[in-house]
C-alpha cells in the first residue's frame, strides 16, 4: 500500500509558474534572478497557509541550480535540485524559530555561516516563523543580517511582521503575501478535481474556499477530510453538515419573509436555525453578509465584488429585483445594530427576534432626516389668563427665592420657557410603501400598492394646522404651490421662497420675519447655485438651520440640485427692520401688561446689551 500524502504537500508548487495567487512575489524574484540583482537576505510576510515557506524553498532551489532554465525556472535534474527534493542538501538549510529562538540558537547559526558552500553557489538559510526569535536572539542576528560573507543568503518567514524589530525589518527586502481570492482556490481545486478523479459540485468548492480565509493550505486541508468523509464525491449539502456552515437557502427564505412582512415564518425560520445547533451571532452575520450581496446585485459594477458562484447570482439577482435598496440599507443598520448588542445582551434569542420584528415592519416605519431635537414650548401669547397681582405676594423682595416650581404662576413659567424656545429644524417625513405579496415560486416581482412621495412639512401635523391658521389672515397673498415640478428661474425660485416660509411655523417669529427679508438670488449662469445675502451672523445662523432642509425642497420641487449660499453683509437693506432686544420686550410688553407688574413687583432691571 503506497504512502498517502495530503494534498497540501502532493500539490505543493515546484516552481515559480506554480505558485497559485502570489503572481507578483513569483515575477519579482525571477526578474532580481535574471538581472543578477538578488538581495542578502529576504523577508516574506503575510497570512498562514498563502505560500511564504514554499516561495522560500522554490527560490533558494532556483538560485542554487546548476542549469537554470531560459524562464528562469529550476531544471529539477541537476545533482543540486535533486538533492534538495529528497532533503539532502547541505547548502540549504531551514530553522524554525518557533523552537530555536535562543541567543546560543542564532550564535550556532552564526558560526555555520562563516564556511563557504561545499558545492553550488549559495548557502541559504530558511528562517520560519523569524518573529518567534527573542530580543537576544535578533540583537545576535543584526550583524550577520547586515554584512554576510557573498556566498550567504537569508530567507524569513513570518505572519506577524509587526513583531519583528525595525533594526531587522531595515536590513531585508520585503515582500508582503496577500490572502488568496476565492475564485482563484476554487479554481484550483478543480484542478485537483480533475487529477484525483473526484466529481465535486462547484457551489461545494466555494463553500471551502470561503471557509479557508484565504489560505489555500486550509483550503486543501478541508478538501481532504471532506472527500474522505463523501467517498471521491463532494456534494453543496454534505460540505455545509461538515464544515457547520448555514445553508444560503435559510437567508433567501427569511429575507421573502421580511419582504412580505410575514413576521411567523421568519421567527420559525430563526427557530429552525437554532434547533440545528448555531447562535444568533452566526445568523445575524449571514443575514447582514446576505443583504449586502442583494444591495450590490443592484448595479453592475458592484456585482463582481460577489464572491459566489455562478447559480448563486442568479438567485441573488432575482431576489434583489423584488427588495427595494431603501429596505436593504435600513435592514443592514438593524443588522449592524444587533451585531454590536448581542454580546453584551443577557437575552441574546430575544434581541435576534427583535431585530427580525424591526426588519419586518421596516416599511410601516416613519423615516425621519437625522438631527438633533431642540427644546420646544408653548408660545406666550397663547391661552394665558390674566394674571392676579395680589397672588404675586404684597412682600415680594428684590432677590428673593422662590420655594419651589409650585409657586410660580403659570404666566411666569410662560415667559421662563419663551426665553428659552429654540427652533426645531424642518423635518422630511416618509410615506410608508406597503408592497404585495411576493411570489417567490415564480419569481415575480411585487406590485406597489401605494407609491412612495416625501413632503416637506413642519414638526407635527398639530403644527402644520397652526401654521396654516396663522397664516389665513394673508392666504391670499402668499404662493401655494402644487406638486409640480416647476421650470428652474429666478420667478419661481422666489414663488418656492414664499411657499417655504408659509410653512414655518408661527413661534419661529425670526426665521419667517428673515425669510421675508432677504430675497434669494439664483446664478444665471450655473442655474445650480443660490445665494441669500443677511446683515448679521445671527440671520446667517437662522438660515443655516434650515439650509439643507431648503435646499432639498427647492431641488426636489425643480428637479435641479441646488445649493444655496448665505452670505453676511452689514450694507444689505431690507424691506422689513429685524426686532431689537428692547423692541421685542417692549411688544412682549403690549402683549401681556402682566410682564411689566412682574417687573416692578420683582425689582428687575433689563439689560438689552
Amino acid at each position: 500500500m503506497a504512502e498517502y500524502i495530503v494534498s497540501a504537500r502532493k500539490y505543493r508548487p515546484a516552481r515559480f509558474s506554480e505558485m497559485v495567487g502570489q503572481e507578483q512575489v513569483a515575477t519579482t524574484l525571477k526578474n532580481a534572478i535574471r538581472t543578477s540583482q538578488l538581495a542578502h537576505s529576504f523577508l516574506f510576510c503575510g497570512p498562514r497557509g498563502v505560500g511564504k515557506t514554499t516561495a522560500a524553498r522554490i527560490l533558494a532551489k532556483t538560485i542554487n541550480c546548476e542549469n537554470i532554465t531560459a524562464d528562469f525556472e529550476a531544471c529539477g535534474q541537476c545533482p543540486s535540485c535533486i538533492s534538495f527534493q529528497q532533503n539532502s542538501s547541505f547548502n540549504i538549510h531551514e530553522l524554525d524559530a518557533a523552537s530555536n529562538n535562543s541567543v546560543d540558537d542564532i550564535r550556532a547559526l552564526v558560526e555555520q555561516v562563516r564556511f563557504p558552500p561545499q558545492s553550488g553557489k549559495y548557502k541559504i538559510y530558511i528562517i520560519d516563523e523569524v518573529h518567534m526569535l527573542s530580543a537576544g536572539a535578533f540583537n545576535a542576528f543584526l550583524k550577520t543580517l547586515e554584512e554576510p560573507p557573498s556566498y550567504c543568503k537569508f530567507i524569513l518567514a513570518t505572519t506577524e511582521k509587526h513583531k519583528i524589530l525595525p533594526t531587522i525589518l531595515s536590513r531585508c527586502q520585503i515582500f508582503d503575501f496577500k490572502r488568496i481570492g476565492i475564485d482563484t482556490i476554487v479554481k484550483h481545486l478543480k484542478h485537483i478535481c480533475e487529477i484525483e478523479k473526484i466529481d465535486a459540485e462547484e457551489d461545494a468548492l466555494h463553500i471551502i474556499a470561503q471557509k479557508a480565509d484565504g489560505g489555500m493550505r486550509d483550503a486543501l486541508s478541508m478538501f481532504d477530510r471532506l472527500s474522505s468523509f463523501s467517498g471521491g464525491k463532494l456534494t453543496y449539502a454534505s460540505v455545509l453538515e461538515n464544515l457547520n456552515v448555514l445553508d444560503y437557502d435559510y437567508f433567501f427564505k427569511v429575507t421573502d419573509a421580511l419582504l412580505t412582512e410575514n413576521l411567523a415564518l421568519s421567527v420559525r425560520l430563526f427557530d429552525e436555525i437554532l434547533k440545528k445547533g448555531f447562535e444568533g451571532d452566526d445568523f445575524i452575520l449571514g443575514l447582514c453578509e446576505h443583504f449586502r450581496n442583494l444591495l450590490f446585485c443592484k448595479d453592475e459594477s458592484t456585482l463582481r465584488m460577489l464572491e459566489v458562484s455562478d447559480a448563486l447570482k442568479q438567485k441573488y439577482a432575482v431576489q434583489s429585483s423584488l427588495a427595494s435598496a431603501d429596505f436593504l440599507v435600513n435592514c443592514l443598520n438593524i443588522g449592524n445594530q444587533c451585531d454590536i448588542q448581542y454580546k453584551v445582551s443577557k437575552n441574546k434569542r430575544l434581541t435576534v427576534e427583535l431585530t427580525l420584528i424591526k426588519m419586518c415592519y421596516i416599511n410601516a416605519v416613519v423615516s425621519i432626516d437625522s438631527g438633533k431635537k431642540k427644546l420646544k414650548s408653548d408660545s406666550i401669547t397663547e391661552n394665558r389668563a390674566p394674571i392676579n397681582p395680589e397672588k404675586l405676594g404684597a412682600e415680594a423682595k428684590p432677590g428673593a427665592q422662590v420655594a419651589s416650581s409650585n409657586d410660580i404662576p403659570g404666566e411666569i413659567v410662560n415667559v421662563q420657557q419663551s426665553l428659552v424656545a429654540e427652533e426645531e429644524p424642518i423635518r422630511e417625513i416618509q410615506k410608508p410603501v406597503k408592497q404585495a405579496p411576493i411570489d417567490t415560486a415564480n419569481n415575480a416581482k411585487p406590485v406597489a400598492l401605494s407609491k412612495t412621495k416625501k413632503l416637506l412639512t413642519i414638526d407635527t401635523a398639530e403644527d402644520e394646522a397652526e401654521a396654516a391658521k396663522n397664516s389665513g389672515s394673508n392666504q391670499s397673498d402668499e404662493v401655494r404651490i402644487d406638486g409640480d415640478i416647476l421650470i428652474l428661474n429666478q420667478e419661481n425660485i422666489l414663488k418656492l421662497w414664499d411657499d417655504y416660509a408659509v410653512r414655518i411655523p408661527e413661534d419661529k417669529r425670526g426665521l419667517k420675519i428673515a425669510f421675508k427679508a432677504f430675497a434669494p438670488v439664483l446664478d444665471p449662469a450655473t442655474l445650480c447655485n443660490i445665494s441669500v445675502t443677511v446683515q448679521s451672523n445671527i440671520q446667517k445662523s437662522q438660515f443655516d438651520e434650515v439650509r439643507l432642509g431648503l435646499q432639498n425642497y427647492l431641488s426636489k420641487r425643480t428637479g435641479a440640485t441646488l445649493e444655496i449660499e448665505v452670505i453676511t453683509d452689514k450694507a444689505v437693506t431690507t424691506g422689513a427692520k429685524p426686532y431689537t432686544p428692547k423692541e421685542k420686550m417692549e411688544r412682549l410688553i403690549q402683549k401681556n401688561p402682566a410682564i411689566k407688574i412682574l417687573q416692578q413687583k420683582l425689582g428687575l432691571e433689563l439689560d438689552y446689551d
